[in-house]
Formats: C-alpha cells, sequence, structure tokens
C-alpha cells in the first residue's frame, strides 16, 4: 500500500469505478443485483454497551437494536479512537486515526479537504449521499460534510454567550431521513449517515419513556433513540430492502457517569467511555446472529464500507475491513485524549488496547489487565508487573505515518462556542503552536494524577453556569493554585469575576490568559468589557477592535466599539 502523502485526495491507478460498471455484481451481496449495495450508518452518541439490552441487562428498552442484533455481527470488543464526538466521528468518515487526520478535540479543528471520506467516494462512483445530524458539535463547518449531497444539521442558535439548545431530538433525525428516503431517486445506490444525540447530557426525554426507564433519564433517552431508529429500519426494509444494503450502528463514545472520577466524557480513556456498541448486518446475511471478541475501532467502518459498497479504490487506512477475513488476534488498536492537554495543562494521554490488555501513555504510565481487572483499579505499570515495550512501539509506529496537513485555525463564533460550552466541552486550548506526538515527554501533570482537581474544576464550573460565581470563584483558585496552566479554569474564573463585578480581579485573570493562553475572541471582549468598566478606555477600545479583527459582523461588538468611541471623544 503506498505511503499515506501519495494516496491521499488521489485515486488508485485503476481510479474510481463508475456507476455503470458496477450494475452486474456489487461486492458484499450474494447474488447479481440491479444495484450496488446501499450502505446506512447510524451513529448513537454517548451510548454505553450496558445501556443496550444485547450487552447489559435486558431492561426491554431497546428492542429494535436487540432485533437488529439478531440478524448483525455484533462486537464485543469495540473500541472508538477518543473519547470526542468530533475526533470520533471524523476516523469513522476516513479511517485514519485523530493523529493523521488532524481533529483532536471538538470545536478546535476543521477535517482537511484533502481528507477522502466514505461519502466523497461514494458521491463520485454515483451513490446519492445524505446526511442528518442532531447536534452542531457535528456542523458542517467542521468539515465533517464533506461528500455529502445533503447535510442536514440543527440551525444555529444565536445567544450572548449563555447555554442554548444546540441538538435536537432523535424525532427530527428520524423525520428528515424517512423524508429523504421517500423523495431520493431509486435507480441509484446510496449513503446514508443518521447521527442521534439524545442520550447525551442534558437529558429531556418524554414521559413515557422515562416511566419505561424507571426515571432514569438516560436511559430513557436511550429507549426513546432506540424507537426511532426503529422507524428508520422499517423504512429502509419497505423501501430498498435489507438485502441490497449494509447497516452498522456504532457509539462515538460511551459516557463515564462518574467512573475514574469523571463524570461525563473527554478527558480520560477507561472503557467506560472507550469500549463502544457496534454492530453490523450485511447484505448477504454474513454472520448474522454471531458475537466477536476480536479488537476492532470505529476506523474499521471506512474499509468495511469500501469492500461493502464496492467502491474500487486503494485508500490507506488504519482500520481493517470486518467484511471478510477474520481479525489477527495480535491486533491493537490507538485511541487517545488530547482535551486535558489543550484545556487543563495536563500532559497528551494516548493508549494501545489489544487482547492482552490496555497501555495508557502520558508522564505516568498505566497498564491494565482488562480480562483479570475489567475496573482498571490495578495500575501494573506502576507496581513493575507490566512489559510495555510492544505497546510503546507500537504508537511509535503510528505516529510515524504520513499525516494530513492541518486545516486553518478555527474562531469561533460565541454562538458556536457557546453550543460546545452547553454540551460540556471546553473548546479552551490553543493549537496555532502544534500538538506534541504521543510519546513526546512531557513535564506536565498526569490525566490519572489529576482526577481529583478535574472533578473540583467541573463542580466549579457548574455552580458558575447557574449563577453561583461566589462559590464557583473560591474553587477555581483553589484549582488554578494546584495547576496553573489550566486555562480553561482560568478563563471560567475571569468570567465568574467579570459577573461579580470584581473587574481588576478579572483584569488580571483574563490578561494571564491571553498571554499564556490562546487570543480567543471572547476573551478580548471579557477583557474589555472589564476594562471599560473601570475607565480604561483606550485598553477597552483596543481589545474590543482586536476581537472584531479576529472576528467581524457582531452587532453588539460594534455597538460597544462606537459606545467606547464616543466616551474618549466626550473626554
Amino acid at each position: 500500500m503506498m505511503p499515506l502523502s501519495m494516496t491521499v485526495g488521489i485515486r488508485s491507478s485503476l481510479g474510481v469505478l463508475t456507476f455503470g460498471a458496477l450494475l452486474v455484481y456489487a461486492p458484499g451481496c450474494s447474488k447479481p443485483v440491479e444495484l450496488p449495495c446501499s450502505g446506512v450508518l447510524i451513529t448513537i452518541d454517548t451510548t454505553n454497551t450496558n445501556a443496550l439490552d444485547i450487552y447489559g441487562v435486558d431492561r426491554n428498552l431497546t428492542p429494535r437494536l436487540k432485533a437488529m442484533a439478531r440478524q448483525s455481527l455484533v462486537f464485543d470488543r469495540a473500541h472508538t479512537v477518543a473519547p470526542i464526538t468530533l475526533p470520533a466521528h471524523a476516523s469513522m468518515m476516513t479511517g485514519l486515526y485523530p493523529l493523521r487526520h488532524g481533529v483532536r478535540e471538538n470545536g478546535m479543528m476543521q477535517l482537511p479537504e484533502e481528507a477522502e471520506t466514505i461519502a466523497e467516494l461514494a458521491r463520485d462512483a454515483g451513490f446519492e449521499t445524505a446526511a442528518f445530524v442532531s447536534a452542531r458539535v457535528l456542523s458542517g463547518f467542521y468539515g465533517i460534510d464533506q461528500g455529502f449531497d445533503v447535510f442536514d444539521e440543527p440551525e444555529m442558535v444565536e445567544s450572548r454567550g449563555v447555554p442554548v439548545h444546540s441538538a435536537r431530538s432523535a424525532e427530527d433525525v428520524t423525520e428528515g431521513a424517512l423524508s429523504w428516503l421517500e423523495h431520493r431517486d431509486e435507480d441509484r445506490p446510496f449513503f446514508l449517515w443518521l447521527h442521534y444525540f439524545d442520550p447525551h447530557f442534558p437529558y429531556a426525554p418524554p414521559p413515557e419513556y422515562l416511566k419505561r426507564a424507571q426515571g432514569n433519564p438516560y436511559l430513557a433517552e436511550v429507549a426513546r433513540m432506540d424507537h426511532q431508529i426503529g422507524r428508520v429500519f422499517d423504512a429502509l426494509e419497505e423501501k430498498v430492502g435489507l438485502d441490497k444494503l449494509t447497516l452498522a450502528v456504532v457509539a462515538d463514545h460511551g459516557e463515564a457517569f462518574g467512573g475514574h472520577g469523571e463524570a461525563t466524557h473527554s478527558a480520560f480513556c477507561y472503557q467506560e467511555t472507550i469500549q463502544v456498541p457496534f454492530m453490523i448486518r450485511f447484505s448477504d446475511g454474513r454472520r448474522a446472529g454471531t458475537r466477536s471478541d476480536e479488537i476492532v475501532s470505529v476506523v474499521d467502518l471506512f474499509p468495511t464500507w469500501m469492500a461493502e459498497m464496492g467502491l474500487g479504490v486503494d485508500l490507506e487506512s488504519d482500520g481493517v475491513s470486518l467484511a471478510g477475513d477474520p481479525i489477527a488476534s495480535d491486533r491493537g488498536v490507538y485511541i487517545e485524549s488530547y482535551s486535558g492537554y489543550l484545556n487543563y495543562g495536563w500532559s497528551p494521554l494516548s493508549g494501545w488496547v489489544d487482547a492482552r490488555g490496555k497501555y495508557l501513555h502520558s508522564s505516568k504510565e498505566e497498564y491494565y489487565d482488562l480480562e483479570k481487572d475489567p475496573g482498571e483499579l490495578h495500575n501494573l505499570a506502576q507496581q513493575g508487573q507490566a512489559d510495555v515495550e510492544s505497546y510503546t512501539k507500537a504508537i511509535a509506529g503510528l505516529s510515524a505515518l504520513p499525516r494530513l496537513p492541518l486545516a486553518s485555525d478555527v474562531h469561533l463564533t460565541d454562538s458556536q462556542l457557546a453550543e460546545l460550552r452547553a454540551l460540556g466541552y471546553a473548546a479552551a486550548g490553543d493549537v496555532s503552536a502544534g500538538l506534541p506526538n504521543p510519546l513526546d515527554p512531557s513535564d506536565r501533570p498526569s490525566p490519572v494524577d489529576r482526577a481529583l482537581q478535574y472533578a473540583k474544576f467541573t463542580k466549579a464550573l457548574g455552580l458558575a453556569e447557574i449563577g453561583q460565581n461566589q462559590a464557583a470563584i473560591k474553587i477555581l483558585q483553589e484549582v488554578l493554585t494546584e495547576n496553573p496552566a489550566n486555562i480553561y479554569a482560568l478563563e471560567t474564573l475571569g468570567g465568574a469575576l467579570l459577573a461579580e463585578g470584581q473587574f481588576a480581579s478579572s483584569i488580571q485573570a483574563f490578561e494571564s490568559l491571553l498571554d499564556s493562553g490562546p487570543d480567543r475572541y471572547l476573551s478580548r471582549i471579557s477583557l474589555g468589557t472589564a476594562y471599560e468598566n473601570v475607565g480604561r478606555l483606550e485598553d477597552a477600545l483596543g481589545q474590543y477592535e482586536h476581537a472584531q479583527g479576529l472576528q467581524g459582523g457582531n452587532p453588539r461588538l460594534d455597538q460597544a466599539v462606537e459606545r467606547v468611541k464616543a466616551k474618549l471623544a466626550a473626554n
């Protein structure tokens, strides 16, 4: 296989098979068909394996996915690449791990145009392509829309920087998909992606599902999602025929629910958030009703679609096709989270999982025997009981492979940042200086050593979000005393001080933030507001105009500039 630098953006020497060349036989189909096999990908956000009846206790909350599992190959040891929505989906679409496609965190990076996505390859081969996503964390703004003829996402909700509703319900996603299926060109194959966000906090399940889940709002949202996915299954069977498509259901990550000190997801790489439900129903019924304990990853979706949809391209992938031969027993998969590095001042976190165990690399090494210690409670690396050389070699080998060129820096609007913050994502870091490789030496604290501090910070963040700023300020000051590099805590502290009218202290916080952290649009506005309130009008104007240079078109900012100019003229 050619190096990535030679293949990205370049078709194989045979070229992409045209639509007309695929009308006799479709790979993955057992008999001649009129059209190639279509593909349907359903991603279920923030869904733990044990939330589904087929993995944990059968609560009869997900009967439609349970029925699908009886016709599918179900993977018991499937992993995401990162416990973060955008990087995980970028890996599904490209078959590349995050350090190769360049999207390492929500809201900070865009998938480069040079990426070759499933949708682009399918569209170029004559397939119709459509996506219906339910949260703007997967907005086309971040490049995840590449190759889709139809990319349907929630509308932008303008905000003054307070939490906003940036997601839509499973019902809305399903209705959009059903309408598209009703009106699509039946003479063409298709690739359809549906993204369901309902199990992601904050929860708002309808009462009937809450009752079914015995008052558990998370499980109620999972049940709600299952019902709507079932409606899609029915429409696909009626309008297309399940023997004419391959259907995959996979989660982008799980939810920690307090495991290892993490309330939600993104900061750590323990199994609560890394292991995901994953099932595939092949068009010809291959391996239907069976379960696999093979080590698989969401990057495997890309080569699987290439084989099943007969796209006939030879692009490098970090994944392996799940459509053919058994996976090698010594296979390992890569995982990472750079969220702590970007937002909290921690060392990078990366890892490798294989059938023998799980290695996590940061400024402190961790190794867990998942068979004997599924809860990851006993770090064998610190006890001198683990040989991790093969794991570090695997990560080093991956790090040495070619990567896509990084897209330009992302400058979020206040509404976009508010959307991410409302969903619990920091988006506070700075990627302009580049990111270290996973195994680079780091003098930053290890994520595992910051679990208690992280829990303290998330408590303060919750207090600030509901206006209890004085309580939040006290905790944030403690967090920053322990770790001054936590730029998200510093940004939150500056905002809480500003809200309480402690302008001098707020100025100190935002000046420190802008000296050491990213050149953040909203931080410039906040610092300008604090300057204006203490009468430092020239400094205020400078910050406002700097913010305009980063991002124009904000009427409130324009008004602030004119207001300060008028005050200066009056003086």
